[in-house]
C-alpha cells in the first residue's frame, strides 16, 4: 500500500487522500442521517440545531422577499452532507478521468461537474428527508406548550409564514409557523408554541414576551 501510494504523482496523491477521507465521512454522515441523527444542516455552535437558516432577510426589512429566498436556497446547498458528497464524487471522478485520458484539466473539469451535480442532489434529498420527518405520523397538537427555535424568520402577523424547529417524539422537526406579533421574529429566537392550526402550522410567541 505504501509503495503503491509513493509511486503516484503528487496530483494523484492529493486527490486520493481527498477521496478516501471524504468518502469515509460521507458514509458516516449518511448512516447518521438514516438513523435520524442530524438533519443535514451545519451546527456551528454545537447546540444540536442547524445554524444555517433555510432563508435570510438580506435587506433587513423584516420580510422575506424573492431575493432573500434565492440567496437562502443557495446557502442550503452548502450543508455538511452536500459538501462531503461534492468532494467524494468529484475526487473519484477526477481520478477516474485522469486514469482514462491522462489529461489533468479534463479530469478537474469532469470532477467539478460531477461533484456539483451531487451537491445539488444531496440538497434536495436533505430537504425531502426533513419534510418527511416533520410531516410523519406525529400528533402536532402535542407541540402546544413546547419550546423551539426559529429556523426561518417569521413575518409579522398576517404577512406570511416562517419556520421553527421543535422536538417531537425525540426528533427535531421543522414546521411552518406564524405569530400574532406585529414585529417579525428573527432566526434563532426562542419561542413557545401556543396553538396549532389545522394544516400543522404552529402559532408561536417569543419566550421573552412570556417573561415580561
Amino acid at each position: 500500500m505504501v509503495s503503491w501510494f509513493s509511486g503516484l504523482s503528487g496530483f494523484e496523491q492529493v486527490f486520493y487522500v481527498i477521496a478516501f477521507i471524504s468518502t469515509l465521512f460521507f458514509i458516516l454522515k449518511t448512516v447518521l442521517m438514516t438513523l435520524g441523527i442530524g438533519n443535514g444542516g451545519i451546527d456551528i455552535d454545537g447546540d444540536g440545531i442547524v445554524d444555517i437558516p433555510d432563508s435570510l432577510d438580506i435587506n433587513g426589512d423584516g420580510v422575506l422577499d424573492s431575493a432573500d429566498e434565492n440567496a437562502a436556497s443557495a446557502l442550503h446547498f452548502f450543508s455538511l452532507h452536500g459538501i462531503l458528497a461534492f468532494f467524494c464524487v468529484g475526487s473519484w471522478v477526477t481520478l477516474g478521468t485522469l486514469n482514462a485520458f491522462g489529461i489533468h484539466i479534463l479530469a478537474l473539469l469532469c470532477g467539478f461537474v460531477a461533484g456539483s451535480i451531487m451537491l445539488v442532489v444531496c440538497a434536495y434529498l436533505t430537504r425531502a428527508l426533513m419534510s418527511l420527518e416533520a410531516s410523519g405520523n406525529v400528533n402536532t397538537k402535542r407541540a402546544i406548550g413546547k419550546e423551539g427555535e426559529v429556523y426561518l424568520m417569521i413575518p409579522p402577523h398576517e404577512k406570511g409564514k416562517g419556520k421553527v424547529n421543535i422536538e417531537l417524539n425525540g426528533k427535531l422537526c421543522e414546521y411552518d409557523a406564524v405569530s400574532l406579533d406585529p414585529m417579525p421574529i428573527k432566526y434563532g429566537t426562542q419561542v413557545r408554541v401556543v396553538d396549532v392550526l389545522d394544516d400543522d402550522v404552529m402559532v408561536v410567541q417569543r419566550l421573552a414576551e412570556e417573561l415580561e
